[in-house]
């Protein structure tokens, strides 16, 4: 039985401890957190013995990162990838992947997610609740992609990329890294790198600075 460390243990937390007390073969020992709030404390019968600094005092074989924001895994991905952790990929028993779906580490692949045929998942990306990768999708390493979302074939998502709940991106259509498209929106063309999106069809948000 594998031991494995949660990092983070608010709500996308606890979503990820529910899919790993479900795996076979891993259990979560502890949640780490900043929180003062939940230290020393239990978050779904799970102990919050501390913080980050907390991680070599626990007997384990894995950590997951279990944060929505992008930039925060990325950054604590690539720490703990440099400190030579391992980076345990956790997999709702309810999702449905191809047996040809290339998924790399530190990956939370939540319950109903589809991923079809011929698509890849890249280091550190949260596929949430019932949403559709189809076939040969290409998904940056530390995305997110929202729940309900649903995206065509052969679309490419860059790295650090969210796409909001329930959003749409048509077939071959590509989003740029560290780009955003909206809640409920459509995207039938390109997204630029660093672009925030929204409406139906997805059209550039003037960001006040």
């Amino acid at each position: 039985m594998k031991k494995i460390i949660i990092i983070g243990a608010g709500g996308h937390g606890q979503v990820v401890a529910d899919a790993l007390l479900l795996m076979e073969g891993a259990e979560p020992v502890a949640f780490l957190d900043e929180n003062p709030a939940v230290i020393d404390k239990k978050v779904l019968g799970i102990p919050v013995p501390g913080g980050n600094s907390s991680l070599s005092d626990i007997e384990h074989d894995g950590v997951v990162i279990a944060l929505g924001s992008n930039s925060l895994r990325k950054r604590i991905f690539t720490e703990l990838t440099e400190a030579g952790e391992t980076l345990f990929t956790v997999i709702h028993p309810s999702a449905v992947i191809s047996p040809s779906v290339k998924i790399g580490a530190g990956c939370m692949i939540l319950a109903g997610a589809v991923i079809n045929t011929g698509a890849e998942i890249k280091d550190n990306t949260i596929i949430n609740t019932n949403s559709t990768i189809e076939h040969h999708n290409v998904i940056g390493p530390h995305s997110h992609i929202g729940p309900g979302s649903t995206l065509g074939g052969e679309v490419t998502v860059g790295e650090e990329s969210m796409v909001g709940i329930g959003a749409t991106v048509l077939p071959r259509v590509k989003i740029g890294n560290n780009a955003m498209l909206g809640a409920g929106s459509t995207a039938n063309r390109r997204i630029a790198d660093g672009v925030t999106a929204a409406g139906m069809p997805a059209k550039k948000l003037k960001i006040q600075r």
